[in-house]
């Protein structure tokens, strides 16, 4: 390759890239090779001699562990432990051709898409986050060995990059806050253009904001961690909100099932198709959406992992240092390919801090998914190179399975560091160096790579053959082509392929394909909706619809099939479907009714009912509750889907309909129905005595059930307003520049768990607007932010476990007094809070007071602080009144 090997000047070393060296043999479990010769020679990356023996002679007296070596690829592959005997693991590129890889994307050309991060922790300090050092390049293997040989900027001057997505026409790009659509007009694999797609794709964050760029098989592109999804329309693109999903990384399965996870636990899945369980703003779903898969979060590395972001809580790593349970799950990747057939439908997940990638079974029932580890005492691959950082898995045109590994110390955003990790990664200098980076593959032994595609040149004829490829990255590409270069021609083939092919995979792909040409005849296909495979049944009543068929049509074959005794998945979706369709209520209703029966204590199966009744809750209650048998109430799960009739009605504050609801609790004793109704609305107990619902007259429940009285107003009673403190005193001039810094503090530090908003972000932590902690005990308070707070914990009234939330909230500990009493001041007066607020002086006693703790609080130990103290410190008695 000549120069692009060349060492270039600089006081950071880069290791080259190595060409095959055939029989190299396993050193453990699996064969672990770089097959052929060595191009040049490898730049050994290792502190001089005498200062490792110096340093290795103090921090074992401290101990921490010393700086982690810097490995050639040689080096490097030797440390893997693999635990597939009949697989290898090979070098596809390294630096300097690759720099700080974090995604990669093979095209139709079986070319390699990669995005360098080169702006992500330059040192300790974040210095230079935001340089415009980022870019995409393209790798190419000229010669078919599996190697690449030469890399091309795609585009550069980017900002962390963080996303890439080839399509037909041109390259999806996610930079640090815009999305791109860069197009190469030339063929020279450089972009000419760039068109802004939408300039908030990103929040400023590297960790928690969006990424991932999946194009799903219902021909939407979708996203981890924010809440978006795009499409392609002519030559616009159309941008809609979906379900937020997991934090790094975002993958489907055959039947276009959406995963993602979250640092802390492996792997979530959506149970329903986007944007079908979230229709009804007065009801919250339960399940459904981001539902765990895996049993257990348990890993098995092979080297010690002490430079964690969470090793100083107890139990957080073994008596070796090892890593016991994830702690940086991410980029998780369902297999979908030929090449190995035992991986078929299994799920591999990046532990980037733990070095090492899990692999566990899928069983996949219809409706649900579950799934256990591989193997029980060890992982799919592991290293005891503390350097290898797996943070993105795909698979390639030959079915193998590529890894993009940073290759660096430091992985985790200062934004986020913990003092604890901090500290390891000063004293073992981590941060350095710099722009590497490694793409591994997995093959099996006596693997060779196949010829690669050429998508571009492919006929109608040949694509529409393709989506029944066993390869999942080759019916997916198929499709792709298939829909954006607007192959209309297609039609009659792919509607032939739906109807009758002998795959049902292609049968679906054949589905989607003709939904994103917009078949203008759908009524063709209803055939499919008596398909042997429920899941096609299911994902027809979806296409069907998308393609324009009348909602009457579907109505009567709903009815139809109801009367049949459909699978679970099929009737999950028919009431998915009739929640959207334009027809008689009474007839909704019935069939809605006749459809959850038989899984009404399913509450998967109640929130889709729930989804689809946005404003037609009390007609369904009415019906609900006369043409039910209160005596098999609590038996059958009915009660909880009348109570969250209630609940939802409760919450719209309609007048009208609360009183309607109210009628079915007019007698003093009740039966089961009647005490669900009554528990759905006593659940919204403390909003409603803040503000009563205005009833037109007075309800004759009322009489027979006082706890209602407090609730609701009507002509001649107004409820008496709640218990409420003092009035709260304004914030004098250096309380308020105190609050204004404390604010500054926030959003730098604390948004991006507890929301902008203070109300808590999902899978992540829980609100501050309204918490009891927050407006409570400043002693209690202030020890959360001295050392952090481990485990579940109830606020105001709610329990909040894990994965509603992350494990741990580490300590801010690093903070001045002056800074935690401002951030402290500014969410005891945000968002409605009232609580007093705090200076420098109270930290510091408190500070003092809670000396000699080393580990994170739990909710438990925190109790008997749990109080106001008599008599402020002097210092806020001072500055308060």
């Amino acid at each position: 390759m000549g120069s692009p090997f060349a060492v270039p000047e600089s006081t950071e070393p880069l290791s080259c890239c190595f060409r095959p060296r055939l029989g190299e043999r396993p050193k453990r479990l699996g064969e672990i090779v770089i097959r052929g010769d060595i191009r040049t020679q490898s730049v050994l990356h290792r502190l001089p001699a005498t200062s490792l023996l110096v340093f290795a002679v103090f921090t074992a007296q401290a101990g921490v562990e010393p700086p982690p070596a810097v490995r050639s690829p040689l080096e490097s592959i030797r440390a893997f432990e693999i635990a597939e005997t009949d697989c290898r693991i090979e070098l596809v590129a390294c630096e300097p051709m690759v720099q700080d890889p974090v995604a990669i994307h093979f095209d139709g050309e079986g070319r390699l898409w990669v995005v360098e991060m080169r702006g992500y922790m330059q040192d300790i300090d974040r210095s230079g986050v935001h340089d415009p050092i980022g870019r995409v390049s393209v790798l190419e293997d000229l010669d078919g060995d599996g190697v690449m040989d030469k890399s091309t900027v795609f585009l550069d001057g980017l900002v962390l990059p963080r996303a890439v997505a080839v399509h037909t026409a041109g390259v999806l790009i996610a930079e640090n806050k815009p999305l791109w659509f860069a197009e190469d007009l030339d063929g020279d694999l450089v972009a000419d253009r760039k068109t802004l797609i939408d300039p908030n794709y990103a929040k400023d964050d590297i960790e928690h904001s969006s990424n991932g760029l999946l194009r799903a098989m219902d021909n939407w592109i979708y996203n981890a961690k924010e809440g978006h999804r795009y499409r392609r329309e002519g030559d616009g693109w159309i941008h809609e909100q979906t379900e937020a999903r997991g934090q790094w990384g975002i993958s489907q399965d055959d039947w276009g099932r959406l995963y993602y996870n979250y640092n802390h636990s492996q792997l979530h899945s959506d149970l329903v198709p986007p944007n079908t369980l979230t229709r009804n703003s007065n009801h919250e779903p339960s399940t459904g959406l981001s539902v765990g898969v895996t049993a257990t979060n348990a890993v098995f590395p092979i080297r010690p992992n002490r430079a964690t972001n969470r090793g100083y809580i107890p139990g957080a790593l073994d008596e070796q240092g090892r890593i016991q349970e994830f702690t940086s799950a991410c980029a998780p990747f369902v297999y979908r390919e030929s090449l190995f057939p035992e991986f078929a439908g299994n799920a591999f997940v990046c532990e980037t801090a733990g070095n090492l990638v899990k692999r566990s079974i899928l069983v996949d029932d219809g409706v649900r998914v579950t799934g256990a580890p591989a193997y029980p005492d060890r992982e799919f691959m592991a290293s005891t190179d503390e350097r290898f950082r797996p943070c993105w898995i795909t698979s390639g045109p030959d079915g193998a399975i590529y890894l993009a590994d940073m290759y660096r110390g430091i992985v985790q955003d200062g934004v986020h560091m913990s003092p604890y990790l901090r500290e390891q990664s000063e004293l073992r200098k981590m941060d350095k160096p710099i722009h590497l980076g490694r793409i591994w593959r997995v093959v099996p032994v006596g693997f060779e790579p196949p010829k690669r595609p050429s998508f571009s040149n492919m006929s109608r004829d040949e694509l529409v053959a393709h989506l029944a490829n066993p390869s999942g990255w080759w019916r997916d590409h198929a499709q792709m082509h298939l829909v954006e270069r607007r192959l209309v021609t297609a039609i009659p083939a792919l509607r032939q392929m739906a109807l009758s092919d002998a795959e049902p995979r292609a049968r679906l792909h054949a589905l989607w394909t003709l939904e994103g040409l917009g078949d203008p005849e759908p009524e063709k296909l209803l055939p499919v909706l008596d398909d042997g495979e429920p899941r096609l049944q299911a994902a027809a009543l979806r296409v069907l619809r998308l393609l324009g068929v009348p909602d009457v049509v579907l109505q009567s074959q709903i009815a139809r099939q109801a009367k049949a005794a459909p699978s679970q998945e099929v009737a999950l979706q028919m009431i998915l479907t009739l929640g959207d369709l334009e027809m008689e209520d009474a007839d909704r209703f019935a069939l809605m009714k006749d459809l959850v029966t038989p899984w009404m204590g399913d509450p998967l199966m109640r929130d889709a009912v729930m989804s689809g009744l946005a404003g037609r809750e009390i007609g369904f209650l009415d019906f609900l509750l006369a043409s039910s048998n209160p005596d098999s109430m609590e038996t059958s799960g009915l009660e909880f889907l009348v109570e969250s009739l209630a609940q939802a009605i409760t919450k719209s504050r309609e007048p009208k309909a609360i009183a309607k609801m109210l009628s079915h609790v007019e007698t003093e004793a009740l039966d089961p129905r009647q005490r669900a109704v009554l528990a759905g609305i006593t659940i919204h107990r403390a909003a409603l005595m803040t503000e009563p619902v205005k009833l037109e007259a007075e309800p004759l429940a009322a009489r027979f059930h006082s706890e209602l009285q407090p609730l609701f107003a009507w002509p001649g009673h107004v409820p008496p307003p709640p218990v409420e403190r003092s009035a709260v005193n304004p914030l004098n001039p250096s309380q308020q520049k105190l609050f204004a810094q404390g604010r500054q503090i926030f959003l730098t530090t604390c948004f991006a768990c507890h929301g902008a908003d203070g109300q808590g972000v999902k899978f992540l932590a829980p609100p501050l607007a309204g918490s009891d902690w927050v407006n409570g005990s400043p002693a209690r308070l202030s020890r959360v932010l001295f050392h952090g707070l481990s485990g579940p914990i109830t606020v105001s009234g709610r329990r909040y476990d894990i994965p509603e939330i992350q494990p741990v909230m580490p300590p801010l500990a690093a903070l001045g007094n002056t800074e935690i009493a401002a951030v402290l001041t500014y969410i005891r007066r945000a968002w409605g809070n009232a609580a007093d607020p705090l200076t420098s002086g109270d930290i510091n006693k408190l500070r003092i007071e809670s000396q000699g703790r080393t580990v994170p609080w739990t909710e438990a130990e925190l109790v008997p602080f749990d109080f106001e103290p008599r008599e402020a410190p002097e210092t806020s008695k001072s500055t308060s009144r």
